[in-house]
C-alpha cells in the first residue's frame, strides 16, 4: 500500500508542477502580448530618438515592409539592396503616390546586424528606412509583431532577412488581395490563388512554396521529409487545411487585418505563422494563398531543438485558445475600426 501511495503522491506532485508551469507560461505570454513597451526608432546620424507610430492610427504610407533580423549581418545587406532597388523602380513606375517604408527589427543580435541596418538609414533616410531594436532576443514572432504594430502602411508585408523570396512578388500578393475583395480581377488572371472565405473587411495574402514541394521532397533526406509530413499533419490538426504552406516568410496584410491579428498574437518564436492563420479563421478574416518564387538560402536550416519548440507552440495554440480558454481573442480589435 505504501508504494501505491508513493506513486500517487509522485503523480500528484508532477501534475501540480505541470499545471504550475502551464499557468506561468500562458500567463507570461498573455501579459507580453498585451504589454505596450516604450520604443523608439533611432537616427544613426543625430542619435535622435523618433517616437514610433501605431498601426491603429491612419496609414501614411502605401506599403510597409517588416524584416525581422537576428544575427543577419552577412545576409541582410543583399536583401536590403534588392528591396530598395525594387521599391525605387516601383515608385518611378507608379509615381509619387506610391510611398513606402522598410522596418528592420533587430531581435537582440550579437553581431553587426544593427550597424549594417543603420548604413541603409544613412543612405535612404529615416523616413524610408527604420531600425527597431529589441532589448534582447525574443524570437521571430515577437520581432514581426513589434514591427507590424508600428507600421504606417495601408498594406504591411513581412519578409525574411535572407531574401529567399523575391520582394517583387509582393505584387502577386497584392493581386491576390484584390481578387479576394472582388475588385478588378478577371477569372483566370493573375497568379494561382486559393481563397478562404470570410468577412470583416480585412484580408491576408500568404506566399506559398507548395508548388515547389515535389522537387524539394526529391532532394531532401528521408528523415527531413518525415519531419515535414509530421509537421504538416500537426498543422492540419491545429489550423485545418485552409493554407498549405503556413511557414513561408512572406505574408501581406491589409492594415485592418494587421491590427486585428497582431494585437491578438501570443506566440513569440516558431509557430506564430500558424497562430496567425488560426486567428484569421477565428476572426473571419479572408485568407488568400498564392505561389511565390523561393530559393533555399544556405544557413536557413531548422534544428531538432527547433522542431521540439514548434510542436510545443502548436500544442499551446490548442491549449491556450481551444481546450482551456486561457487566451481570449479580442474580436473587435482592428476589424471593426
Amino acid at each position: 500500500m505504501s508504494s501505491i501511495w508513493l506513486v500517487i503522491t509522485g503523480l500528484v506532485v508532477l501534475l501540480t508542477l505541470l499545471i504550475r508551469f502551464l499557468a506561468i507560461w500562458f500567463t507570461r505570454h498573455e501579459q507580453e502580448a498585451n504589454k505596450v513597451l516604450e520604443r523608439f526608432f533611432e537616427s544613426p546620424t543625430s542619435l535622435q530618438k523618433i517616437p514610433v507610430p501605431s498601426v491603429f492610427s491612419e496609414a501614411t504610407k502605401s506599403l510597409t515592409i517588416v524584416i525581422p533580423a537576428y544575427n543577419e549581418d552577412a545576409r541582410l545587406p543583399s536583401t536590403l539592396d534588392e528591396t530598395f532597388r525594387y521599391l525605387q523602380k516601383r515608385r518611378d513606375r507608379q509615381g509619387p503616390n506610391f510611398t513606402y517604408e522598410v522596418i528592420v527589427v533587430d531581435d537582440g543580435s550579437m553581431d553587426a546586424t544593427v550597424r549594417r541596418a543603420f548604413d541603409y538609414v544613412r543612405k535612404h533616410g529615416v523616413d524610408a528606412m527604420r531600425v527597431l531594436q529589441l532589448p534582447r532576443n525574443f524570437g521571430k514572432g515577437y520581432a514581426v509583431k513589434a514591427g507590424m504594430l508600428v507600421g504606417r502602411g495601408e498594406q504591411l508585408l513581412f519578409m525574411d532577412a535572407d531574401g529567399a523570396t523575391r520582394v517583387s512578388d509582393v505584387e502577386k500578393l497584392e493581386t491576390a488581395l484584390t481578387s479576394v475583395s472582388g475588385k478588378g480581377t478577371k477569372e483566370g488572371a493573375g497568379p494561382p490563388v486559393k481563397k478562404v472565405d470570410g468577412a470583416g473587411g480585412a484580408a491576408v495574402a500568404v506566399g506559398s512554396r507548395a508548388h515547389l514541394e515535389a522537387v524539394a521532397i526529391s532532394r531532401r533526406a528521408w528523415y527531413r521529409n518525415f519531419l515535414m509530413h509530421g509537421f504538416h499533419f500537426v498543422v492540419l490538426l491545429v489550423a485545418g487545411g485552409a493554407v498549405k504552406d503556413t511557414q513561408c516568410g512572406f505574408k501581406l496584410f491589409t492594415r485592418r487585418a494587421a491590427r486585428a491579428l497582431y494585437s491578438n498574437q501570443r506566440l513569440q518564436r516558431w509557430c506564430f505563422d500558424v497562430e496567425l492563420i488560426f486567428l484569421a479563421q477565428r476572426l473571419g478574416i479572408p485568407i488568400v494563398e498564392t505561389s511565390v518564387n523561393w530559393t533555399e538560402i544556405p544557413g536557413s536550416k531548422v534544428s531538432m531543438t527547433s522542431i521540439v519548440h514548434m510542436m510545443w507552440e502548436m500544442a499551446a495554440i490548442l491549449i491556450g485558445y481551444s481546450w482551456l480558454g486561457l487566451w481570449h481573442v479580442n474580436t473587435s480589435a482592428g476589424v471593426a475600426q
